[in-house]
């Protein structure tokens, strides 16, 4: 039997973390001091990357909801909070400990990944080539075959949907394949897909019963529907829109609660 000759390595597949800066202090630190603190007990299941690159919060103004830079990776640590932040000795969350990730001289992309509907961010694993081609945050995620389809058809039929939506907080959270708002309710798009292409995701996807009760219109595709009947899969997903009142057409429409 011949042997599938590897996909060669290049630069565009290295791996890079997206973790959220939220406040100027950190941004200055990762700045001037090349580093970038992440809480254990928070941090995501893959958090190894050549490059880490940073989601601004709206408290950074013009610079907000958005990727703008980004920075090799040159080495990670595990340490006590009170060790990266001396002059806090009495804080509650001093002996927690918290990755130290030390990092080369920040980076601005040639275009900022914006979050067009203000979805909240918490961590992303991509690579460099998305990094850099993306323009909005959900161009970051990396899908499969069949994910990658019902994205670009959802997207060619103008709806407006946010992929791997996330509901908890790490690592407890659990992630929807693609969430679709809508001004009279919320729709909850689950794709499975074998295998899957993240063994993590299988067990951080919610269950249909807590999404229901959690007031979400839930949707289940498998792989064989997403490939043999696209259309129809776009067709029954845009009319449960349509019941529910449509989508806010502007950014600023409020969601519902």
């Amino acid at each position: 039997m011949t042997e599938q000759a590897a996909t060669p390595y290049t630069p565009e597949h290295a791996p890079v973390l997206v973790a959220v800066m939220n406040n100027r202090f950190d941004f200055e630190r990762a700045r001037d001091e090349g580093w970038y603190r992440i809480p254990l007990k928070r941090a995501p299941r893959r958090i190894a990357a050549e490059y880490l690159a940073f989601y601004q919060t709206g408290a950074f103004g013009d610079e907000g909801c958005a990727v703008n830079y980004y920075a090799p990776v040159r080495r990670f640590q595990v340490v006590p909070r009170a060790d990266l932040l001396p002059n806090e000795p009495d804080h509650p969350r001093a002996a927690d400990m918290y990755y130290k990730i030390e990092i080369g001289p920040l980076q601005q992309l040639p275009t900022p990944v914006t979050s067009p509907r203000l979805r909240r961010v918490t961590f992303i694993s991509t690579t460099l080539g998305r990094l850099l081609a993306a323009r909005e945050v959900n161009d970051l995620w990396q899908r499969d075959d069949v994910q990658q389809r019902l994205w670009a058809a959802l997207r060619e039929a103008g709806l407006l949907a946010e992929y791997r939506f996330q509901l908890g907080e790490p690592p407890d959270e659990t992630l929807i394949d693609f969430a679709l708002f809508c001004r009279d309710g919320r729709i909850a798009v689950l794709c499975e897909t074998t295998p899957d292409p993240d063994p993590d995701l299988r067990e951080r996807r919610p269950r249909e019963y807590d999404l229901m009760a959690g007031g979400w219109q839930v949707m289940q595709f498998s792989a064989h529907q997403v490939n043999d009947d696209i259309a129809g899969c776009v067709d029954r997903i845009t009319a449960l829109v349509q019941q529910l009142g449509g989508q806010p057409g502007e950014q600023g429409d409020e969601r519902p609660s």
